[in-house]
């Protein structure tokens, strides 16, 4: 028995596993790694501002992987998923696919956003040529034809009181 008087009070905490205490050359690998996937990241950004590696499309992926690997580093050594129990590294895991799901949609999303036309699947450059054809067309034949009046002149020899603005009987 030890001294502890809430050692006997805290007897059903003795199925958790022990907190693993990392050593200082792990601690120091792992700070450095993040040091290193850091300067990583900044020196990619600067050499593709400088048009040095055009990354192009691919800038946001390479990003988001670097700091996917930070994030599973930390998570692992200093969250200490590594020498937990594993149904909490599958539910880290189970997060980060969901994480990389929801994000591939809403890249789907922005990608095509301007594409379509919420009424109907034709790309909107499509339907602005075909609207600008038709206006030209429709011009076009507007300005070769007088269309005919509805309306005839009053004839004032069948009617003659209707030039005096009298009523016709």
């Amino acid at each position: 028995m030890t001294d502890d008087p809430h050692a006997a009070t805290h007897a059903e905490h003795t199925g958790h596993g022990a907190h693993h205490v990392l050593s200082r050359p792990t601690l120091l690998r792992t700070f450095g790694a993040l040091c290193a996937l850091t300067v990583l990241t900044v020196g990619l950004a600067l050499l593709e501002r400088a048009d040095v590696i055009p990354l192009g499309d691919l800038s946001v992926p390479v990003a988001l992987a670097i700091a996917g690997m930070k994030g599973t580093l930390v998570a692992m050594f200093f969250m200490g998923l590594k020498y937990d129990n594993r149904t909490n590294a599958l539910a880290f895991v189970g997060g980060v696919v969901f994480l990389i799901i929801f994000l591939s949609f809403t890249f789907l999303d922005t990608l095509f956003r301007d594409t379509f036309d919420a009424s109907s699947a034709v790309p909107l450059d499509v339907q602005r040529a075909q609207s600008a054809e038709a206006q030209a067309r429709d011009s076009l034949y507007q300005s070769s034809t007088n269309p005919a009046t509805l309306v005839a002149p009053v004839d004032t020899l069948l009617l003659p009181g209707a030039q005096q603005g009298m009523p016709v009987p």
